[in-house]
């Protein structure tokens, strides 16, 4: 079972982000995970969080979407390089990753956008690969 990632889009400029942080902290919603990208005038803020429709709530009036990604907690045994290899030997395409802002449950995690998300997850799990779910957030 993927884990939900709200993307959501905004002008490029200072205190956007600052905005959308206190909105969700003001209703409780942990940021677990987020990666910011500029695309010249707007830019897109990806987050993991702990509720996510409580979050799509309070973010409202922002053009929002959302959509399932692939986690992965990263150890000693479980490296960025080992599952970019296992998936690239699987002809899975990475999109887009980026990492956890802290640990859960006790690791640092990969989220991964990939183009097939049930395929990635059962390539991990073959591999004996944890993948998380949405209640590993809660």
């Amino acid at each position: 079972m993927p884990v939900t990632q709200i993307s959501v889009f905004v002008e490029n400029k200072p205190g956007r982000f600052a905005e959308i942080a206190t909105r969700l902290e003001h209703v409780k919603v942990k940021i677990l995970a987020f990666c910011i990208a500029d695309a010249g005038d707007f830019g897109i803020i990806r987050l993991i969080v702990n509720k996510p429709e409580l979050a799509r709530k309070a973010l409202e009036g922002f053009a929002e979407s959302i959509m399932q990604v692939v986690v992965v907690p990263i150890t000693e045994q479980v490296s960025v390089s080992k599952i970019a290899n296992l998936l690239g030997s699987k002809k899975v395409n990475i999109d887009y990753a980026y990492t956890s802002a802290i640990p859960i449950n006790g690791n640092l995690a990969l989220i991964l956008r990939v183009n097939d998300v049930e395929r990635t997850e059962k390539i991990l799990k073959e591999n004996s690969i944890e993948v998380l779910t949405q209640k590993d957030f809660e």
